[in-house]
């Protein structure tokens, strides 16, 4: 994992911090802990499908803000809501931001399908999967190391 890849993980890791609330972030720590460990027994697809069942985007207000935290700069944040969907939001916008700064995905490409077409995305990341599982799982144990070291547990 090159220097660079840390550097992506606190500002993925900050924007996250700030967009959390009260026990939202101890939720966030607790998906931090067995998501990455997840993808990599039950596979980044089926995983993937989980996270993004459990992040209640079926409304445009919710998948707004999501790409609102996509979208800005690195030291902004929008505000995820409280408790568990935030916390699951929080996590898919962790994969998302790799995705779109290491170029794996397009972020025109995958803020059009976040708002029209989710099938697509979900297709193009299974096609994709392979390159993500190699490349995903060092940033992501940066992820829980962050939130273990930053976030206090219950």
């Amino acid at each position: 994992m090159s220097y660079d890849d840390y550097k992506l993980a606190i500002e993925a890791f900050n924007k996250v911090l700030n967009s959390l609330k009260g026990d939202a972030r101890s939720k966030f720590r607790s998906r931090a802990r067995d998501m990455v460990e997840e993808i990599y027994t039950s596979g980044f697809i089926p995983t993937f499908f989980y996270i993004i069942s459990k992040a209640g985007l079926e409304t445009n207000d919710k998948i707004d803000k999501l790409v609102t935290l996509l979208d800005s700069p690195a030291s902004a944040s929008a505000n995820l809501g409280s408790e568990e969907e935030a916390s699951y939001m929080a996590y898919l916008f962790v994969i998302l931001y790799y995705l779109t700064e290491r170029n794996i995905i397009d972020k025109k490409f995958l803020i059009d399908k976040l708002r029209c077409n989710r099938i697509e995305l979900i297709d193009k990341l299974y096609e994709l999967s392979p390159i993500i599982s190699a490349r995903i799982k060092r940033y992501l144990m940066a992820i829980k190391r962050l939130a273990e070291a930053v976030i206090e547990g219950r």
